[in-house]
């Protein structure tokens, strides 16, 4: 079987990514984010969801959050009260969402590419991902919150 050829200049924008950040929140959150001003928060995330999207392109989608806007997007999507939401769920919740915005960036990327299980990390770390570079990151922000989804490109193997 033929691997597919890798695409290196294809890319994403931060426009596109911001369309589908504001497509997923208001139909799987019940909300419309709004970017929130200035930076980021900085400090180290306290939970870290990425989904790998491998073949014609290759790289990461990655949601970097804190656990209270990770456990709101949990009751959201579950349709939990907050104050029932699980660690489990908030891990579901966010590899699921992740999942759902990896699905439509792969959508606008080279074909064939195919996405992998998402990995969730909870706890506060500096993920990183060796042979990588940034493409394009949005902040966004809805209620109290504010989370950090970020595309990063990976390079292919000779």
């Amino acid at each position: 079987m033929d691997r597919p050829t890798v695409v290196a200049d294809a890319t994403i924008t931060a426009d596109d990514l911001h369309g589908i950040i504001w497509q997923v929140w208001t139909a799987y959150l019940g909300t419309t984010p709004t970017t929130p001003p200035g930076k980021p928060p900085a400090g180290r995330a306290e939970l870290t969801a990425s989904v790998c999207i491998a073949g014609a392109w290759l790289g990461h989608v990655v949601l970097r959050a804190g656990l209270p806007a990770a456990g709101a997007i949990a009751a959201a999507m579950l349709e939990l009260d907050p104050a029932g939401v699980k660690p489990e769920d908030v891990q579901d919740a966010a590899g699921e969402l992740m999942n759902i915005v990896t699905g439509n960036v792969k959508s606008l990327l080279p074909q064939p590419s195919h996405v992998a299980l998402p990995q969730v990390v909870v706890g506060a770390a500096d993920v990183l991902w060796p042979g990588t570079e940034p493409v394009c990151s949005v902040p966004v922000a809805w209620d109290d919150h504010v989370v950090t989804i970020e595309v990063l490109r990976g390079t292919p193997n000779p």
